[in-house]
């Protein structure tokens, strides 16, 4: 082990699981971070990735109405296309959704007018999740086609591909029993962790892309605006987290006060429907039951 890498592993490391950090690992502007995205993107396929090229990360959609789009990290990669996210979790909408949109909008974007179909290229929708997607498959890193009912793929155009973090988390350490892209997912979640340096290290010897990720890491460290925005980005979790728990606190007590006055209001319409059927009039009903004459009037039809 590099005597340099050794003495990082004592100082302080940005979170790669932080969206901001995860972008500027693999966008900064070094030959390693380069290195490090061709080699993510080779392990993560699994196959021999060789020409990367960083894409505008918005991308507009063919009119003003259209959903615009903003990647974490758009690439071409051999001619086909590629967009990986570090998402911290899963938010209100349905991850599965926006993963199959977003590989549309890429395959729409990047596919010209009168491109000959044999011609479409393939897109690759990539994210690296910090949550589960599936709890039922043990599958930590999961790979999604179009397919039909027996199994046979349509294109192989559009593909999703999901890492989910906790289940690497819970993954056996032996490296020897972890495929590359697992590493990846175990250096994402320990890289910043002193108390598995000499783990991280055992992964930078395994496998010469997390090598180039962690002198990346190192380097942006450095940088005291990189620190600012990985604090902002937390404090922005943590203000969405707090606000969530909060309106489930007052939607609690808001729904015990409401259910206390529809209980209320039951009791009231069932006492009405008694003197209804005793042959009461609506206006004296609706004056002692404290109820609207026009629901009393309802009740009496209900039970004609």
């Amino acid at each position: 082990m590099n005597q340099k890498i050794k003495e990082t592993m004592q100082e302080p490391l940005l979170n790669p699981c932080a969206d901001p950090i995860f972008k500027i690992l693999f966008t900064d502007e070094s030959e390693e971070a380069h290195e490090a995205l061709t080699c993510f993107l080779s392990d993560i396929l699994e196959r021999e990735v060789t020409d990367v090229v960083l894409q505008p990360n918005e991308l507009s959609g063919e009119t003003d109405e259209d959903k615009q789009t903003e990647f974490d990290i758009n690439c071409k990669i051999d001619g086909k296309f590629a967009n990986i996210e570090m998402q911290g979790k899963s938010k209100k909408s349905d991850y599965g959704r926006r993963a199959e949109y977003h590989a549309a909008h890429l395959l729409n974007h990047y596919t010209p007018k009168k491109t000959d179909w044999d011609k479409v290229p393939q897109v690759f929708q990539i994210s690296v999740m910090n949550f589960y997607f599936d709890r039922k498959s043990q599958e930590s890193i999961s790979h999604y086609v179009m397919r039909n009912k027996e199994g046979r793929t349509v294109s192989n155009t559009l593909n999703i591909i999901f890492m989910e973090l906790p289940k690497i988390r819970k993954l056996d350490d032996d490296i020897s029993r972890l495929t590359k892209a697992q590493m990846w997912g175990k250096f994402f979640l320990y890289a910043n962790k002193p108390k598995r340096a000499k783990y991280v290290q055992q992964l930078i010897q395994a496998n010469g892309g997390i090598k180039m990720a962690f002198t990346v890491l190192k380097n942006i460290s450095q940088d005291e605006l990189n620190w600012q925005k990985e604090t902002h980005y937390w404090m922005r979790i943590s203000d969405e987290i707090t606000m969530k728990n909060a309106g489930i606190r007052q939607g609690l007590r808001r729904g015990r006060i409401e259910g206390k006055a529809e209980g209320r209001k039951e009791k009231a319409e069932e006492v009405a429907i008694a003197f209804l059927i005793k042959g009461t009039p609506p206006e004296t009903i609706a004056e002692c039951v404290k109820l609207p004459l026009e629901r009393v009037l309802e009740l009496k039809k209900s039970i004609k």
